[in-house]
């Protein structure tokens, strides 16, 4: 009996190691997006058409989107003369990968 305990006491030890190994954007089905605003104005990140956040001048955010397709959305917030600036992205991307926009 004890020679049979003892190898499974292995093999339950090796399947929890191998469940909890799985990486936080294969379980949440997630990409990584990062959003850098290049331009001396803030602008308004929509994503999949929900406001974010005010990007700032010269700064970048980081969002976990979910894997599938996708929409961005960025609109200038201040420092235009007559009509702000309108930025659309979009597109599909599996889970696990990561990407960047400038604008």
């Amino acid at each position: 009996m004890k020679k049979l305990i003892i190898p499974l006491f292995f093999v339950f030890i090796a399947m929890g190691c191998t469940t909890s190994s799985v990486p936080k954007c294969e379980q949440n089905h997630t990409f990584s997006m990062e959003f850098t605003n290049g331009s001396i104005d803030p602008y308004d990140l929509y994503i999949n058409d929900k406001f974010q956040q005010v990007i700032h001048a010269k700064s970048k955010v980081t969002y976990d989107i979910p894997a599938g397709y996708w929409s961005a959305e960025v609109i200038q917030d201040s420092g235009y003369a007559v009509y702000p600036t309108d930025n659309v992205y979009s597109n599909t991307y599996e889970s696990c990968t990561s990407y960047y926009i400038v604008f």
